[in-house]
């Protein structure tokens, strides 16, 4: 797939986040690496998403099974025999809870 088919994802985080960073062009890129996991009926999907520069600092307060909404697109690169696919993230967010947002009101 490419850039042009920009989606929107909002599903589960699975585990915790992987940090890591790379140079390009003389500078250092902060990157983070997530996956996300979707139920439906009997089955799962699970995207591998990965965040670029600043944005990826958002991604340093998501735990696990946080409801996350993602947009972007996704990226297939092959290496050897294989072909990896990947979600490469543009803007993201956790969502709250719906209950929790419900108690704060209440609170208020």
């Amino acid at each position: 797939m490419d850039k042009e088919k920009m989606i929107n994802i909002n599903t589960s985080l699975v585990e915790e986040p992987v940090f890591s960073s790379f140079e390009k062009d003389g500078q250092e890129v902060k990157e983070a690496n997530f996956t996300l996991v979707k139920k439906y009926g009997g089955g799962k999907e699970y995207t591998k998403c990965s965040v670029y520069g600043e944005k990826s600092e958002v991604v340093r307060d998501f735990k696990k099974g946080d409801f996350i909404h993602v947009f972007g697109y996704f990226k297939e690169r092959a290496k050897e025999d294989k072909v990896f696919k990947s979600f490469i993230v543009k803007s993201l967010n956790k969502i709250e809870n719906k209950n929790k947002n419900e108690n704060n009101k209440e609170e208020k």
